[in-house]
């Protein structure tokens, strides 16, 4: 089918976080009770610092017992291989791992920046997974699928820290899996520039998909994401048909995927 370019529609692939509230139909809506990031630790050579919670909403906390000032992937995570996030040359690990208490951690190893790590919490029942990326702004973004949404995070080389990446109204950004009318999964796309980030949706009519596109654009500062142009990528798709499963997907990026030990 041929692609239809339309602009200034109302497709909003994010959904945002709280504990208290479920509003919907703008960008930086609250329309999941997902995950919620909590408090970012750093763990690098020279400090060990914790950031401001990521809403008041807020509950968990990093592990007791979370790594060290020198220490790097913790034992028994499921870790995986990943781009270049510090800027150093060399690739990074990202990671996930739990401990005996129930705490949930989503982190990142590099070789000259350290540890660093945040807390999560999921409703799905589903474990996590993770991957990577550097985006054409260059902002270090990392990826948390929990099973019913994905949070977009964005690490940080100053501190460092990685923690959530919000919407234009302030709340965390993160892309729905079809549990909302908002979108079905994400994909990246590299052009001239570099990689560009989309939220997908691919919606039924009777055994025909439509599958439209957002692009996400994440600041150069990388603290703000805002929904750009919508793009009707096909009409008429069968089930089967690639772009029907890539609108279903979950991770950005050439590096390896993450998976919550179980």
């Amino acid at each position: 089918m041929r692609t239809r370019r339309t602009r200034g529609l109302a497709l909003t692939p994010l959904t945002s976080l709280t504990a208290l509230a479920l509003a919907a139909g703008c960008s930086g809506a609250a329309d999941s009770p997902e995950a919620d990031a909590t408090t970012t630790t750093s763990t690098t050579a020279a400090s060990t610092g914790t950031s401001t919670p990521a809403s008041p909403s807020s509950t968990g906390a990093a592990a007791p017992g979370s790594p060290g000032p020198t220490a790097g992937v913790p034992d028994g995570a499921g870790s995986a291989t990943t781009v270049d996030l510090d800027g150093d040359g060399r690739p990074d690990t990202v990671w996930l791992a739990g401990d005996a208490e129930g705490h949930r951690n989503l982190g990142v190893t590099t070789t000259s920046h350290g540890t660093v790590f945040t807390g999560f919490t999921s409703a799905a029942p589903q474990t996590a997974s993770a991957s990577a990326a550097v985006l054409a702004s260059g902002a270090p973004v990392v990826l948390l699928d929990t099973g019913r949404s994905v949070e977009l995070y964005v690490y940080r080389v100053e501190g460092p820290s990685l923690g959530p990446v919000r919407g234009v109204e302030g709340d965390p950004y993160s892309f729905s899996l079809g549990f909302t009318p908002y979108g079905t999964g994400l994909t990246c796309e590299a052009q001239g520039d570099g990689l560009h980030l989309y939220g997908e949706n691919a919606v039924a009519d009777g055994d025909a998909f439509t599958v439209t596109r957002t692009e996400v654009h994440v600041s150069a500062e990388h603290s703000v994401a805002q929904n750009g142009e919508q793009t009707t990528v096909g009409t008429g798709l069968s089930a089967d048909d690639p772009v029907v499963k890539a609108a279903h997907g979950t991770t950005c990026g050439d590096g390896g995927v993450a998976h919550e030990p179980r």
